[in-house]
């Protein structure tokens, strides 16, 4: 299964002006569910071919042909996800699993529908895991849905006493006891465990930094009890080192267990997130920084100036976004819909797209903005 990633989206907004087919629909896992996928495809393929030739488009029915072999390839279906994707265009056919269920869509456009995938890829930020203990250290790379140990042996330490070696401190005095003296340099146990911690932590950061090559907007969470969580957040110098940490002796747990943590703090920092949008829209309203009326946030996005988009899951707006016009063009044929215009145009300039359930959007048109400037 594919994940949703930042490398997708940027190869799936990227085409646009030329024939593209976008079907998403629900698949399932098991038998016998997944025994009645193959039909609901061959419905959705016949429908969409249906639209085609009734419209004739001839460049489009070229892309959609191919996918009827698929109908009854028994292999395929036998293989599926709770969800599926197909995009396809001249230049290439990507078929994606999906981790989740969707609305069925069928699509015959001049770019791809992508308005569903952001809500998955806010929801499934991959993401690196340390799971840091003074004896067992493991490093994971995972996302929502999957969580996979990495290999190691060779480039990580896996313990303290491995790291350090013979430069561990196994008694707490630092000089010599000369009879007749006193005892000097002594350390109380407390600050050489500390000093050590200093030097384990410091080496596990280093080689992180130079061993695995994490991307800059991945972060790196911390499983950890919870008194090492600000010692080695204090001595890290990895940029990736998220807010977000789980406080945790990660060894005692399953991996199971521990992608349903990560899970959970990741849902939380979501929602903290878009409690903290909401705020932020609101001052940024007093400040003429943020619209809410969709001709203004169509200018807006056509000037480049939206910092993030915020769109209503499963809302669409009929129509197409008129470059020229810098307006709404609700005549135009072969085109997806306005709210995935914004989103392909805002997320092509470097903005955010941000998905709200209907519940916390503030605006009745599905769909507001935090611009730049």
């Amino acid at each position: 299964m594919q994940t949703i990633d930042l490398e997708l989206l940027k190869d799936l907004t990227s085409v646009q002006d030329e024939p593209c087919i976008s079907l998403y629909m629900t698949t399932h896992k098991v038998h016998p569910d997944s025994a009645a996928d193959s039909i609901s495809f061959k419905n959705l393929y016949k429908k969409t071919l249906l639209y085609i030739q009734d419209q004739k488009l001839p460049k489009h029915e070229a892309l959609l042909k191919p996918l009827e072999k698929l109908i009854a390839d028994k292999n395929f279906w036998d293989n599926g996800t709770h969800g599926l994707a197909i995009f396809a265009s001249a230049k290439e056919t990507k078929i994606i699993r999906l981790p989740e269920t969707v609305q069925e869509i069928s699509c015959v456009a001049n770019a791809f529908c992508i308005k569903p995938l952001f809500k998955m890829y806010n929801e499934n930020q991959s993401y690196y895991l340390l799971a840091l203990g003074l004896d067992t250290v493991k490093l994971y790379a995972g996302d929502r849905h999957h969580i996979t140990e990495l290999d190691i042996d060779g480039k990580l330490p896996q313990s303290m006493k491995e790291a350090l070696g013979d430069q561990l401190t196994d008694n707490h005095f630092h000089a010599s006891v000369v009879e007749g003296a006193g005892l000097h340099g002594y350390m109380e146990k407390s600050q050489e465990e500390d000093i050590d911690m200093d030097r384990f932590f410091r080496q596990i950061d280093r080689v992180i930094l130079e061993h695995f090559d994490i991307p800059a907007k991945t972060p790196l969470l911390l499983a950890a009890l919870p008194e090492h969580h600000t010692h080695f957040a204090r001595i890290s110098k990895n940029i990736n080192l998220g807010p977000v940490h789980i406080p945790v002796n990660p060894h005692s747990l399953s991996r199971t267990e521990i992608l349903r943590k990560v899970q959970e703090v990741m849902d939380s920092a979501l929602a903290k997130r878009k409690e903290e949008l909401l705020d932020k829209q609101q001052l940024a309203a007093q400040e003429n920084l943020s619209s809410t009326e969709i001709t203004d946030i169509v200018r807006d996005a056509i000037d480049g100036k939206v910092d993030v988009l915020c769109i209503e899951n499963g809302k669409g707006i009929k129509g197409s976004i008129d470059l020229e016009q810098r307006a709404i063009d609700e005549n135009q044929t072969n085109n997806t819909d306005v709210i995935n215009e914004l989103v392909r145009t805002v997320f092509n300039f470097g903005g955010d797209v941000v998905v709200l359930e209907e519940a916390d959007m503030p605006t009745n048109d599905g769909v507001f903005t935090i611009n730049r400037y």
